[in-house]
């Protein structure tokens, strides 16, 4: 009797299923535990940048240079917010036409699919849950005289626009990247290379703060000691009047800048931070980087007072606290 050797169609078939079965589960593993270290990673960032400015703070540190997260106007002017100073603007997000409002991607010349493609600026749950806010004088005075927040960095509205300064020293004076050409629409969005702009903290200034009007919001701003806006039922709204009056009575709003190269206290092991983290769970197309948080504090009382800055904390680019973040990786 002849014995058979090979396989038959049927077996092979079953053998590639097999395979193809078992190396799709080893890939969503992989990419499982590749995720959780990396927020484990992340966590630990938040860690160690709190303790930074923190450490900075008090040894007499200013904290100038932070990331805007907002665009730059024309021209690199700052953008001046249509609230009245010292208010929310809670509906501006971006205008189509000019970008101005939350940094959510350059624009380039080609069409919506292929922008909402390339360009991805804040992640999706950090822009939700930032609005924008008109400094004060007194605000603007607190952040440069009390804080040393001088100048921010904010981002062009055009990925292939003429820098006026840059992210990190080692970017030639002329152009953005070191092969001395500038970023575009083709290239993706890469925070750490687009082009940016130096803008001066003024009077009447915009810039970005968490919205309390948000459920996401709402919550980071009880995780930072102001347990306002739990009065209704989770996912009931506010009206904006009670909104802005709660907050003003509780600490006022969270004011939200990123911790990018530029800031003056990078570069520093024993009073800040040798260098700026980002995290690296989101695409590297997000603005990855990490978003400090500020409340301004009224002291005194009737001709005598004064408006002092405070560091509330750290939120990752997705908005998470460290109390989120550390449930995250449990």
């Amino acid at each position: 009797m002849k014995s058979r050797s090979g396989f038959t169609l049927i077996e092979l078939l079953m053998v590639i299923a097999i395979i193809a079965i078992v190396s799709t589960l080893a890939v969503s593993k992989v990419g499982g535990v590749r995720e959780s270290a990396a927020r484990k990673v992340s966590l630990a960032n938040q860690k160690a940048i709190e303790r930074g400015i923190e450490s900075f703070l008090v040894s007499g540190g200013r904290l100038n240079r932070l990331d805007s997260l907002l665009y730059a106007g024309d021209g690199g002017a700052p953008i001046f917010g249509s609230a009245t100073p010292g208010d929310f603007d809670f509906n501006t997000v971006s205008t189509a036409e000019g970008r101005e409002g939350l940094y959510l991607g350059p624009s380039v010349d080609a069409d919506e699919a292929l922008r909402e493609e390339r360009n991805r600026g804040l992640t999706p749950s950090l822009a939700r849950v930032l609005c924008l806010y008109t400094l004060s004088r007194a605000q603007a005075e607190a952040f440069i005289d009390r804080l040393g927040l001088r100048y921010v960095m904010a981002q062009t509205a055009y990925a292939d626009a003429e820098p006026t300064t840059f992210p990190s020293q080692h970017y030639p004076k002329d152009r953005a990247y070191g092969d001395g050409s500038v970023p575009n629409g083709s290239d993706g969005l890469n925070p750490n290379a687009s082009a940016i702009v130096t803008t001066a903290v003024t009077n009447g200034m915009a810039v970005a703060v968490v919205n309390p009007m948000t459920d996401l919001g709402r919550t980071i701003y009880q995780a930072f000691g102001q347990e306002l806006l739990n009065t209704k039922n989770w996912g009931e709204s506010y009206d904006e009047t009670e909104v802005r009056r709660e907050v003003a009575a509780k600490g006022g709003p969270l004011f939200a800048f990123g911790l990018g190269d530029n800031a003056s206290v990078i570069g520093n092991a024993n009073a800040g931070l040798e260098s700026a983290p980002f995290a690296t769970f989101p695409l590297r197309k997000y603005y990855t980087r990490y978003v400090l948080l500020f409340r301004l504090k009224t002291m005194g009382s009737g001709s005598v007072t004064a408006t002092i800055p405070e560091f509330a904390g750290v939120i990752d680019c997705e908005g998470n606290t460290l109390r989120a973040a550390q449930h995250m990786v449990e």
